[in-house]
């Protein structure tokens, strides 16, 4: 007998290296988590978010940001912290800029 089970969301979109994506700003599958990628592999990722790092273990499932639509709330927050001189605001929203541009 089969049952019906949920397939997450994750599962239903192709995975590359995580590696490929280091240096660009992503989405996170599991929850929608908005970054900066700082470090992955197979093992181990990390991320900067306008409220912190965030790391984690295992393989990052996650994609490019390519539409403003799910840049807005980040570009909003980076913007309200422009003034914090120990977050580098200004250079991640030049990024998310940059990025976004090659993705019209």
């Amino acid at each position: 007998m089969m049952s019906a089970r949920p397939v997450s969301a994750s599962a239903l979109r192709p995975m590359g290296d995580p590696a490929e994506l280091v240096g660009q700003w992503v989405r996170v599958y599991d929850d929608g988590t908005v970054g900066l990628l700082l470090a992955a592999d197979n093992s181990c990722w990390s991320m900067r978010t306008p409220t912190g790092i965030r790391s984690g273990t295992g393989r990052l499932a996650a994609e490019p940001v390519t539409e403003r639509s799910r840049a807005k709330p980040v570009r909003r927050r980076l913007r309200v912290m422009m003034d914090d001189p120990g977050f580098p605001a200004s250079e991640d929203l030049d990024l998310l800029d940059l990025q976004l541009a090659a993705h019209p």
